[in-house]
């Protein structure tokens, strides 16, 4: 682990799991393996020194199995905003190099990282409402869980005091994509679980 660090992030996440995602709560995912899009826009901080506002990257993730049983294959999207400098750190931060909770843990799971790539990322935070998309690669689109009976939008949360990626999100429904030829994903997923928070990050994880 590196020196100490710190940034506030808008945080938008979608997985392939029912809704609340049991892996939040040490279960196994609901199909048996886990895909997710996810996505960072820095709102202030830096990492080993350099600044990081108003960068924005995405991960695209896949594993064969749960999470923790490892096998997994990753790739970071960084909107071509970003410094090389910035780009630099970001990967850096992406594959343990400073600590920080997820970012230390999740690689430990990767058997296959898949270069960068530059790519723009427009995005909406707006709490249960908030959107991301990669440009041409993917896209999350986060809303309210619908009652099935009412059709009333319900809201919930997320409470874990221990969490590696957060402490507390809003969970939503999402429908989302991810399609990368290079790594071999064709993602594509309709009411699914998602979750929208802002975080902040520091060496040991989220604060």
């Amino acid at each position: 682990m590196g020196d100490k660090w710190s940034f506030d992030a808008e945080y938008v996440q979608s997985c392939n799991c029912d809704y609340g995602c049991p892996c939040n709560f040490n279960g196994y995912p609901t199909k048996g393996h886990c895909e997710a899009l996810l996505a960072y826009r820095i709102t202030k901080g830096s990492v080993g020194g350099t600044k990081l506002d108003g960068v924005k990257f995405a991960l695209g993730l896949w594993w064969p199995k749960a999470i923790h049983e490892g096998g997994g294959s990753a790739r970071i999207y960084i909107d071509p905003r970003a410094s090389a400098q910035q780009k630099k750190t970001v990967e850096e931060l992406c594959s343990a190099k400073h600590g920080g909770g997820v970012f230390e843990i999740f690689p430990k799971t990767f058997s296959k990282v898949f270069p960068t790539k530059s790519a723009k990322i427009e995005w909406s935070f707006k709490g249960y409402d908030s959107r991301f998309a990669v440009d041409g690669l993917g896209e999350v689109k986060s809303s309210h869980i619908l009652n099935p009976v009412t059709n009333d939008p319900f809201e919930g949360q997320v409470l874990l005091p221990g969490g590696i990626g957060f402490k507390k999100a809003e969970v939503t429904s999402v429908d989302w994509w991810l399609k990368d030829a290079e790594a071999m994903w064709n993602m594509s997923h309709r009411k699914a679980n998602g979750h929208v928070t802002t975080v902040t990050f520091n060496e040991k994880g989220p604060a």
